[in-house]
């Protein structure tokens, strides 16, 4: 099936075949409008950060726009092999270090550092194994993992894409999660969506081919009411603020509707 980062990627491009020109470069501009002086783009604040570099520069693949890959190179360098990191930051590290020429000693002393952080959720092992996909053959589970279905979406969503095979009560509690703005939200009882919620929603629903063309309209116009002036998307309705994670996470849900009409529902082999 591929790496699982190169398939997020290829699901985000789909996004390419809605929107126009104008409308990919005003995106990309965005992006690129929050990359500092030292490489790294910025997250909630000013400073740079290593989780936002890694989905500015996911989002500029996505839009098959050229990335500032020296800076970005210069920024990934100053963490060395990322030993004061957290495991999202870690990951993130890899997956940017990764993209460049690289002496086989650091790729080890990367994965070392990878190995020694635990993974307490289902979403902790699916960054682990985004950063695992590109240093070697990831170690998907042997056995299924339980999915946790009363648990937050992204959650879900992470366990269904490690399980790989189609599982009909997950699809039915992530639908039941979408609502009539037009997206999906976080846990069951909660009215508002956002796009990180329903961005991993479909992105996991699209991988085990559950048929989306029902809500393909409407969540597709839920993503296109969190798109601002700037050219980057909120999170959510209330969120007043834009920024290159929800930018990413637009562009890779408008792809999954896209790519899911793509799909041969009728015919696809499904694992029970």
């Amino acid at each position: 099936m591929g790496l699982i980062t190169d398939r997020l990627i290829r699901s985000a491009a789909f996004s390419r075949q809605f929107l126009e020109g104008d409308a990919r470069d005003k995106i990309a501009g965005f992006i690129l409008s929050r990359q500092n002086r030292d490489g790294g783009f910025q997250g909630r604040g000013a400073e740079s950060d290593l989780y936002y570099t890694m989905f500015a520069v996911a989002g500029l693949k996505a839009l098959g726009h050229p990335i500032p890959a020296f800076k970005v190179w210069k920024y990934a360098q100053s963490f060395g092999v990322g030993q004061d990191l957290d495991l999202v930051h870690l990951t993130c590290l890899i997956r940017l270090r990764i993209a460049f020429p690289m002496f086989k000693k650091a790729r080890k002393k990367l994965f070392k550092m990878l190995a020694q952080h635990g993974a307490d959720s289902a979403y902790d092992l699916f960054v682990k194994l985004l950063a695992e996909d590109y240093l070697r053959e990831a170690d998907f589970p042997e056995t299924l993992l339980q999915v946790p279905l009363t648990g937050p979406t992204t959650n879900i969503a992470a366990a269904l894409i490690i399980n790989r095979r189609y599982d009909k009560e997950a699809e039915g509690t992530l639908m039941s999660r979408f609502t009539e703005a037009g997206g999906f939200t976080p846990t069951t009882g909660v009215a508002e969506p956002d796009l990180l919620s329903t961005a991993t929603a479909v992105f996991a629903l699209v991988n085990q081919g559950t048929n989306l063309d029902a809500i393909q309209k409407p969540c597709i116009k839920y993503a296109e009411s969190l798109w601002r002036d700037s050219g980057g998307f909120a999170g959510h309705a209330a969120d007043g603020f834009e920024d290159v994670e929800y930018t990413f996470y637009a562009l890779l849900t408008m792809g999954c509707l896209i790519q899911s009409l793509a799909s041969d529902y009728g015919n696809s082999t499904r694992t029970q």
